[in-house]
């Protein structure tokens, strides 16, 4: 494994030198840090020319602040000419703001019916906008008071597209809180899932774990 490095963010530390320990490989050094105005600073001091970089950053604890964090460490590995980075995020920083506009959709009995009363509807001043109670949620947008439509965000997408942005080959997360998040990205991406190693765990460490109540 001479050709792989391994870097961590400020995000959890710990984890990556778990994870160091259990490959047998040291983490790379770097110096991470702020600036007198709070901007993030980071310093690689150990060389990825031509290396497979692994970054592990966790989008836990100050999430703002690990997001670009981990930004910067992706540049840094590509102005170092690292051959590949692959981000490693077993939290998906921002993936859970979905359940806002989740809220807002229709029970799955009614969406048939809302579906084709959209269809039937027409708007004379933006015929382009879809129209309904069920395009309007479709679309992100909901009526609020006085017919104001509020926008909500899809923040995990713009996550995704920085994190390609900023030069990431390949993602690994774990247990995607909104599967369609995979789909927005145009790299690799590897989905890694709790339960098998949660199951192991218990049978392996709780006695009488048949028996036992979760």
């Amino acid at each position: 494994m001479k050709n792989i490095v391994l870097l961590t963010g400020s995000s959890h530390p710990a984890l990556a030198r778990r994870i160091g320990e259990s490959l047998g490989i040291e983490i790379a050094s770097c110096t991470l840090g702020k600036f007198s105005n709070q901007e993030t600073s980071v310093e690689i001091k150990d060389s990825v020319r031509e290396k497979h970089v692994y970054i592990i950053q966790s989008g836990c604890g100050r999430v703002n602040d690990n997001v670009i964090e981990l930004f910067i460490l992706i540049q840094a590995c590509r102005m170092g000419s690292a051959k590949r980075i692959t981000v490693v995020t077993p939290l998906f920083p921002y993936s859970r703001q979905s359940d806002k506009s989740q809220k807002k959709r229709l029970p799955q009995h009614q969406i048939g019916t809302e579906i084709m009363s959209s269809l039937s509807q027409t708007s004379e001043a933006s015929p382009s906008l879809p129209q309904g109670a069920f395009a309007q949620s479709f679309m992100g947008m909901s009526s609020a008071e006085g017919g104001y439509r509020q926008w909500c965000a899809r923040a995990g997408t713009l996550i995704a597209n920085l994190v390609q942005a900023a030069g990431a080959d390949h993602l690994i997360a774990m247990d995607l809180h909104d599967p369609q998040y995979q789909g927005f990205f145009h790299i690799p991406v590897d989905l890694i899932y709790a339960e098998p190693c949660i199951i192991q765990w218990i049978r392996s460490e709780i006695p009488n774990w048949r028996q036992a109540v979760v």
